[in-house]
């Protein structure tokens, strides 16, 4: 866990998408950054002319599978685009629901569109263009929170991704879905109404989410306000530990360094229950988290693309790797989803033991010399640990919401160094501090994280 953090980002945004594109009756399954499912936008239409064709695809050589009558009531589900850089009405073709039927229409035998209307807001600096692709013209750049309309879904025939027809800036355009989320504003700020009966702490943290930015320390974990779960010990020359995971049943708790590098389980209640020493050296390793949808344990080195499986189930070692080096890791259950950090952001992986690659947010920037820690996750939240040059004496815990990526507060922790820190069994979260001696705790602390929810 000795990673020096590269705190330059790049804001610069290429409006690109990874995101698999469905039917675009039914929404689409997961699509990165803020948006969690691109929303089924549709709008109503009626046929101008009569007997006009309904193809089986989005072209005149495609096969008729209906024939429409002049006013005939749409349903319009996307709008797509089938050449490059060109929106004539021609190029453009709806996916459409007439009755029973559903197939393509061309634009220009559709009138009297009723389009969505939604409100949504722009995550990012985001370029509009002429059509949804980035081989469009670009007609302008929003800001982070820029509101939009979303007007309709749309596509271009040659790519997997998804954008929205909008109304931004008195223009009609298109941006990538990728960059959009729905609702009038970026954050949900609470009302007073809201935090009414929360903590201190958690109205602290809800009061004030931003997109990252300068570090805003809320509140200090320390020996006064946090107690010790339970003592945890390594096996023989396991020593040091390097991160921890709770199932909801067990903890494991992971130990590297040079020498007695292994898995150290103990129940919920703190007995000690097993010792599973590594099949292969992993060097230095630098956090783990199990992973539900597999079954497996993924521990990660530091700042590589490498890491490595545990079965708890067979006691079995294996190898995988992510597409991006990476540090740490924290299944989440609320978004199904694993994350990491690294030294551009943290990044959200899918959790089938692919590791694909969903997600990149910024981090805050802590304002002094750190090294980027564990990342533990879970119940909807990110918690990163950072720390200084002195590992024992300077350490802050950074918790996000994983749900739109806002950055809540960072907390000071006094106890020790802060190796990783996850949801327990009560709900609420725990840390791993690594002190002097052989002897380290799971601690408890005052933070309940089902009052931020």
């Amino acid at each position: 866990m000795r990673i020096k953090s590269n705190l330059t980002k790049n804001r610069v945004i290429t409006v690109m998408l990874a995101a698999v594109m469905i039917f675009t009756a039914m929404p689409v399954l997961f699509a990165p950054d803020f948006t969690s499912s691109a929303a089924a936008i549709t709008a109503t239409g009626k046929v101008s002319d009569s007997d006009v064709n309904l193809r089986a695809s989005s072209g005149t050589g495609s096969a008729s599978v209906a024939t429409l009558s002049k006013n005939q009531v749409l349903t319009i589900h996307k709008e797509v685009f089938t050449k490059k850089k060109s929106s004539n009405a021609e190029d453009r073709w709806y996916y459409v629901t007439a009755g029973q039927a559903e197939g393509y229409i061309r634009s220009d035998f559709v009138k009297d569109i009723a389009w969505s209307n939604t409100s949504a807001v722009t995550t990012d600096e985001l370029n509009y263009r002429t059509g949804p692709d980035t081989s469009f013209d670009k007609l302008g750049t929003t800001g982070i929170g820029t509101p939009v309309t979303l007007l309709l879904t749309a596509v271009y025939s040659g790519s997997s991704s998804i954008w929205y027809k909008v109304s931004v800036n008195n223009t009609t355009a298109y941006v990538s879905a990728d960059y959009i989320k729905l609702g009038a504003s970026l954050f949900d700020q609470k009302s007073a109404k809201d935090l009414e009966g929360k903590s201190d702490l958690a109205k602290a943290l809800l009061i004030n989410p931003t997109r990252g930015g300068s570090a805003r320390v809320v509140y200090t974990f320390s020996t006064a306000n946090c107690t010790k779960r339970f003592a945890i010990k390594g096996y023989k020359k396991a020593k040091v530990p390097q991160g921890f995971t709770f199932n909801g049943s067990q903890y494991h708790i992971l130990y590297g360094m040079a020498a007695g590098q292994s898995i150290v389980t103990y129940s919920a209640d703190g007995k000690r229950l097993a010792n599973s020493k590594f099949a292969f050296s992993i060097g230095h390793p630098n956090g783990i988290t199990w992973d539900p949808v597999t079954g497996l344990c993924y521990i990660f080195k530091g700042n590589q693309k490498k890491i490595y499986t545990w079965d708890p189930a067979t006691n079995t070692f294996g190898k995988a790797k992510t597409p991006y080096s990476s540090s740490g890791a924290g299944y989440d259950n609320e978004t199904n989803m694993i994350y990491a950090t690294s030294h551009t952001g943290i990044r959200g992986y899918s959790s089938d033991g692919t590791f694909t690659h969903q997600q990149l947010f910024p981090r805050c920037k802590p304002g002094f010399f750190h090294y980027i820690q564990d990342c533990g996750a879970g119940e909807g939240f990110i918690f990163h640990g950072i720390s200084g040059r002195n590992k024992k004496t300077k350490n802050q815990l950074d918790i996000y919401r994983a749900a739109d990526m806002a950055y809540l507060g960072s907390i000071k922790i006094t106890i020790g160094e802060v190796e990783s820190a996850a949801v327990g069994p009560d709900g609420f979260l725990e840390l791993l501090i690594n002190t002097k001696g052989n002897t380290d705790y799971i601690w408890r602390t005052p933070l309940n994280i089902n009052e931020l929810k």
